[in-house]
């Protein structure tokens, strides 16, 4: 069976919105990673943790913007789950073909949550199931072995652990080390000041005791010419 694109399988999927929700968690986990200081005793598991905070405040500011009306955001505590026109979307850090338990279970339940009701009127109107469903949207960011994001992938999970319908958004600028920091310039050199000379004394102009000090200085004054009588 062909993989299909997720806007194929629910228009409220829309490119446009899972671009942004990748492009969201990949820039606020790595700008988290590009900021630590290891030397200072940062760790990837703190930072993981900062990542996870940070990337919940922006998913609210964004659904709280008024620009962005399809997104909704349920967080409760540690608890994130951001929703598509009401489809919940688990974002979680790992590999996308092999999401852990805790993220299935969290999908599940968030999906059972919202769709019970209407799964069991369906069911009483003879209506059959989706085979091996029910299916849950999921969003892996993948990273290195420091732990920053390399990409992100949508993908369909169900209970079992199947996954269908990967994707991975076209997420630009992505970088999986930090930029150098700018090192700071280098006061120029100030030129060495030259000497000044000193004009040796002459005789003419001082004389010096024994300690080396002027008894007097020796000036020269301009005298008025006076005329002769003729």
């Amino acid at each position: 069976m062909d993989a299909a694109l997720p806007w194929e399988v629910n228009p409220a999927l829309h490119e446009s919105r899972l671009v942004l929700l990748a492009q969201t968690a990949v820039n606020v986990r790595n700008k988290a990673f590009s900021e630590a200081n290891r030397e200072e005793g940062d760790t990837s598991w703190g930072i993981g943790c900062k990542a996870h905070e940070r990337l919940g405040h922006s998913l609210c500011r964004l659904a709280e913007s008024g620009k962005h009306p399809w997104l909704t955001v349920h967080r409760d505590g540690l608890y994130l789950m951001p929703l598509i026109e009401g489809v919940a979307v688990r974002v979680y850090r790992g590999p996308a073909d092999k999401p852990s338990q805790r993220h299935l279970e969290a999908a599940r339940s968030e999906h059972h949550r919202r769709h019970e009701p209407r799964q069991m009127a369906f069911s009483f109107m003879g209506e059959s199931a989706e085979p091996d469903g029910p299916w849950f949207w999921m969003m892996a960011i993948e990273t290195d072995v420091e732990g920053r994001a390399l990409r992100a992938v949508f993908f369909q999970a169900n209970e079992a652990g199947g996954t269908r319908n990967a994707w991975e958004a076209p997420v630009e600028g992505i970088s999986s080390a930090p930029s150098p920091a700018p090192s700071a310039p280098s006061p120029p050199e100030k030129p060495a000041r030259p000497a000044r000379p000193r004009a040796a004394a002459s005789a003419k102009d001082a004389l010096l005791s024994r300690d080396g000090r002027p008894l007097f200085q020796a000036q020269t004054m301009s005298l008025p010419l006076v005329s002769q009588p003729s």
